[in-house]
């Protein structure tokens, strides 16, 4: 008889999905946005045909790609930070400063997915005039963006929380365990 999946595995594949799966499509929109950037180019420039849709395919992978990478920055705690002046402080403040900007990044975050999500409703009626498929297409983007967004920024509260951060790994140190 097949056993189920323990809530640890179960999670580990919900994982996998939320954080292997964004960044393989981050990957294939790239080389698709590339290569299809390259053939418009060559066929403009060479051949003298112009791809009538190409500058409202390339703006709406560009939009998927902006998009996904900053969703996938927020999980490797990619986003800007003035580390010169936070690694100077006590272990103690240097918490409190990254739980700080967890919780900004959180409630950023959770705006961001909230406005998404009004503005593709708003856009489902309107079309991109050549290809002739809704704008939601390209505003999803948005609001996918905004979900992983906060999904990623609630684990890394987490994980803060518990005293594990990629700011203490990349130092190579354990820095929220101690006090000083």
């Amino acid at each position: 008889m097949l056993q189920s999946a323990t809530p640890a595995a179960r999670r580990g594949r919900a994982w996998f999905v939320m954080v292997r799966i964004p960044e393989l499509m981050l990957a294939l929109l790239v080389a698709v946005l590339v290569v299809f950037l390259t053939v418009a180019v060559v066929s403009r420039y060479i051949f003298d045909i112009g791809i009538a849709w190409s500058d409202e395919l390339a703006r709406t992978l560009f939009v998927w790609v902006v998009f996904l990478g900053f969703a996938v920055a927020i999980r490797h705690r990619g986003n800007i930070a003035v580390e010169l002046f936070v690694d100077r402080l006590s272990r103690p403040t240097r918490r409190r400063m990254i739980l700080m900007q967890d919780i900004v990044v959180l409630a950023f975050s959770l705006f961001f997915a909230w406005e998404a999500a009004i503005t593709v409703r708003f856009s489902l009626l309107q079309r991109l005039p050549v290809l002739q498929i809704t704008i939601a297409w390209l505003y999803a983007a948005v609001l996918v963006a905004g979900v992983m967004m906060t999904v990623y920024a609630a684990v890394n509260l987490r994980d803060t929380l518990r005293g594990k951060t990629a700011h203490a790994d990349a130092a190579g140190e354990d820095a929220f365990r101690h006090s000083e």
